[in-house]
């Protein structure tokens, strides 16, 4: 008998695709930047980032 996949519980995805841990480097200004403007938008920092890569667009 195959074992069950067991999935993590928390939020729901938003996508159809787990999400992977990626490292980027950026300037202290830069990453706060993108940390402001993602909460403007009212998303986090990591959805505001694949909203951009998904798109092409920033989110507003």
């Amino acid at each position: 008998m195959p074992e069950k996949i067991k999935r993590k519980v928390g939020r729901p995805r938003l996508h159809e695709e787990a999400k992977k841990s990626y490292s980027i480097k950026a300037t202290e200004a830069g990453w706060q930047g993108l940390k402001r403007l993602a909460a403007c938008s009212g998303l986090s920092l990591s959805e505001y980032l694949e909203f951009l890569g998904r798109t092409g667009t920033l989110p507003n």
